[in-house]
């Protein structure tokens, strides 16, 4: 039974859209005829949580006899928290404490009703937020305080160094502090950073898109990867159209990201973190690099999107269009000089002009402007953070499996829509066979050497009686010119010849025969043999060749995401499923590439043999076809 109730306050209830009326649910009415509900953004549930971070079935909930409840993660997206602590299968749920699914928070009273509403309380809050790094005098953020609330389009200003990029990653769990404290609905974000999953939407400085992909597909992979998996087709072309739509792109759907203007693309990187509803929504630079019409047009669609109930920061230097916001706040030297409304820093800091105020800033120096709420000595002790317990390795394993799916396919049509990438990627071994087949076109890969063996016994005897005579003869050692022994005869003979003379006569060859004789050497002729030299320095240039494409391809595939995966990984994208992916793509592009090398090179190789009037196929080449490639697409990918 679904009770709306307008008198329940909680004061832990904070809205990622417009304040909205809490449900209550009875557990008496809940439990009367089953023994377990369940709760998930399905309308068949028995406790409904519309929300695209809440799985389609995301818990479900057993009574104990005590009154507390067991609860059990049904293998869902984004987990379960009971107060800070992340729930990892099963937990019991006791009284006064809060459920957080997603973005939903249920909070479970003594008198065993459920009231579900908005996660966290009305504001995101910092009291003396202070970052400390070794080897710098100055602190990065010292003693800052504020507090943001819903709806809220909140300015960061301040001068290159003066902790604006270091606030925001406190916002966002990733910055050890050393003092001070960061509150998302009352709950620590420093020190349980898992809080935010699910909740934080962040756009980065540098634009980090797939710039061959449309507009539709950038969007449309962002909320494949961050909704739950179980979300349909149909709800993701709805969350997507909605995203587009909210910022004011539906009519480039269709346009490829990188034939659109620059205030365009920073529309469509919003897009793609607005698609699964945010509370918060962090940019980091929207104007920069953009014209004057660009830079208006991203403030008023960020204007726009905080009227919606979310809190909007952007970190920005441009002084024109930050009076759209709500509320501003400089930051110099790591300190906060002013916080209010736009139109109250001129007259805060006796300039007329806004611009002129960081002049007097970098005059005057932060601690005269400094709004410090405490100016005692804070603690560098850095934030003691949970480690969340993480899930089955079979939950992970599939998880990740999802992961890289998505994100193969997303690659997959990133690379085919690419076409220079394509035609260089076919170039590039076309090339290589042309080249490699013309260098070795007269090449004889039939050409014989000839291998020797060692002297047998009788071998060695005869020649240990006959060489030194031969060699004495050609030498003239010893020899009668009257004499007719077989000594002179030969001297005779070899007088003829004085080339092979000298020959017999070298103390080179002398030592050789000697060496041969003595069983030192290998001499003597055996066989004639084709020469495997010429084929193995041709079979290892190909492999060498094949081997630097894949290195290229790999290299170039794995930087082009150089600035995409920082974003994805800090919402939730898995390590090992980025390379995985990577590695999907690599596996096809080399074999795709390995295809159209060993193609051509094998059709031109047997034109040469035709022209040369070989044999098609000789058998010191290779055996046949297939191994070869087998060998090429291995070597292309071992590097």
């Amino acid at each position: 039974m679904n009770e709306k109730t307008s008198n329940i306050i909680v004061p832990w209830a904070l809205g990622n859209g417009m304040p909205e009326e809490p449900a209550t649910f009875k557990l008496a009415d809940l439990f009367a005829a089953k023994n377990e509900i369940f709760i998930g953004r399905s309308p068949e549930n028995d406790i409904w949580l519309n929300h695209p971070a809440v799985s389609r079935i995301h818990v479900s909930l057993r009574q104990k006899p005590d009154g507390s409840l067991l609860v059990r993660d049904l293998e869902s997206t984004h987990g379960v928290i009971i107060n800070d602590t992340p729930v990892d299968g099963e937990a019991v749920w006791n009284p006064e404490t809060t459920l957080n699914l997603g973005p939903k928070s249920l909070w479970l009273g003594k008198d065993n009703v459920i009231t579900v509403t908005r996660r966290g309380s009305p504001n995101l809050e910092a009291k003396d937020l202070t970052v400390i790094v070794p080897n710098r005098k100055k602190p990065i953020l010292d003693h800052v305080s504020f507090t943001f609330k819903p709806g809220q389009f909140v300015c960061v200003l301040g001068p290159s160094g003066a902790g604006k990029t270091t606030l925001v990653r406190c916002m966002q769990g990733l910055q050890f502090t050393s003092g001070g404290s960061l509150l998302f609905g009352g709950h620590p974000i420093l020190s349980n950073p898992t809080i935010l999953n699910g909740l934080v939407g962040y756009a980065p400085q540098k634009m980090s898109l797939h710039e061959t992909l449309t507009v539709r597909q950038v969007v449309w992979f962002a909320a494949k990867l961050r909704l739950p998996s179980d979300t349909t087709p149909a709800e993701i072309e709805n969350h997507v159209d909605t995203a587009l739509k909210s910022m004011g792109i539906e009519s480039l759907a269709s346009q490829r990201v990188s034939s659109i203007s620059g205030g365009e693309l920073k529309r469509v990187e919003l897009a793609s973190e607005l698609v699964v509803d945010p509370s918060i929504l962090l940019v980091d630079e929207a104007t920069s690099s953009l014209d004057p019409a660009s830079e208006a047009r991203v403030m008023d669609v960020l204007a726009k999107t905080a009227e919606q109930g979310k809190l909007v920061l952007c970190i920005t230097h441009h002084l024109d269009n930050i009076y759209k916001a709500d509320t501003i706040i400089i930051l110099a030297d790591g300190k906060v000089v002013y916080h209010g409304p736009p139109r109250g820093a001129c007259a805060h800091f006796g300039v007329e002009h806004l611009a002129d105020a960081f002049v007097r800033l970098e005059d005057e120096g932060a601690e005269k402007w400094a709004l410090l709420d405490s100016q005692s000595p804070v603690e560098t002790v850095p934030a003691v953070r949970k480690l969340p317990p993480r899930r089955s390795i079979t939950a992970r394993f599939w998880e990740t499996m999802r992961q890289a799916g998505i994100l193969t396919k997303r690659e997959f049509a990133a690379t085919l829509s690419d076409r220079r990438y394509l035609f260089l990627a076919m170039l590039m071994p076309a090339l290589f066979a042309l080249i490699l087949i013309g260098c070795h076109w007269n090449v004889n890969f039939s050409s014989t050497i000839m291998l020797t063996r060692d002297l047998n016994d009788d071998e060695k005897s005869s020649f240990k009686v006959f060489w030194p005579v031969l060699h004495d003869a050609a030498k003239g050692d010893g020899i009668d010119e009257e004499s007719l022994n077989f000594k002179s005869q030969l001297g005779f003979m070899l007088g003829k010849k004085p080339a092979m003379r000298k020959s017999l006569a070298s103390e080179e060859l002398n030592q050789i025969l000697n060496g041969a004789i003595d069983g030192t050497k290998t001499v003597f002729p055996d066989k004639i043999i084709k020469n495997p030299l010429i084929t193995f320095k041709y079979l290892s240039v190909q492999v060498m060749g094949i081997s630097f494409m894949g290195m290229l391809l790999g290299l170039t595939l794995m930087v082009r995401d150089g600035a995409i995966f920082p974003r994805e990984k800090a919402a939730g994208l898995s390590p090992l499923a980025y390379l995985a992916s990577k590695m999907a793509i690599i596996i096809l592009a080399t074999g795709f590439q390995t295809i159209i090398f060993d193609g051509i090179l094998e059709s031109l190789f047997h034109v040469r043999q035709m022209v040369n009037g070989l044999e098609l196929t000789p058998t010191e080449y290779r055996v046949t076809l297939a191994p070869m490639m087998l060998v090429h697409w291995f070597a292309a990918l071992g590097c």
